[in-house]
């Protein structure tokens, strides 16, 4: 028998430990090359401006490994005096899509997603819009956006019932309670980074 064995054996050994070491090294440039983690941010809107059952005073964005949550703290949240609740939600090299939940004829209606650029009506399983005590809570899965699983921002809409009816009238009625995050009509909130 001889040598052979011997090589056999001590090259198994050698391609082992290359292949440990390999492995070890890939590990460690893995762990320090891997992005960190990025945190909820929270984004704090002007209080007082609106009728306080109206009034957002902080908006939570969490862009978590599944979904894109945006949580609005309402303090005074009165949900009999919401109309509507509408949450725009953009990612990088992405359309904006935007999630609605409104009560028309005095009842609540399905949540709708809609893909702003073209108009059309996404077919979404697992996009919500809840009500807290304090807070309203929206989710969207990110394959209902289009599969980002990138950064997002934001755009947040709480209108009043009477805006709500007034939705279709041609000469709305001015000063109907509503509060938007950002309080520009076109802005949108600093990107949100995936978790």
């Amino acid at each position: 028998m001889g040598p052979l064995p011997m090589t056999r054996t001590l090259r198994r050994a050698v391609v082992g430990a290359a292949a440990a070491a390999l492995g070890a090294s890939a590990l460690v440039v893995t762990a320090t090359t891997a992005p960190a983690a990025a945190k909820p941010r929270a984004f704090t809107d002007e209080p007082g401006d609106v009728p306080a059952a109206l009034d957002i005073t902080k908006v939570k964005v969490a862009n978590t490994k599944h979904a894109v949550v945006v949580r609005l703290t309402v303090p005074g949240l009165r949900r009999s005096q919401v109309g509507l609740v509408s949450v725009a939600v953009k990612a990088r090299h992405r359309p904006v899509f935007v999630v609605t939940k409104a009560r028309f004829d005095g009842r609540w209606h399905r949540v709708s997603l809609v893909r702003r650029d073209v108009g059309a009506v996404v077919r979404c399983r697992d996009d919500r819009v809840s009500f807290g005590e304090r807070s309203i809570t929206v989710r969207v899965p990110h394959r209902c956006l289009g599969g980002a699983r990138r950064a997002v921002r934001v755009r947040a809409e709480v209108l009043s019932r009477a805006s709500v009816s007034q939705l279709g009238d041609p000469a709305p009625a001015t000063g109907v309670p509503s509060d938007t995050y950002p309080d520009s009509r076109t802005g949108l909130s600093p990107w949100v980074r995936r978790r």
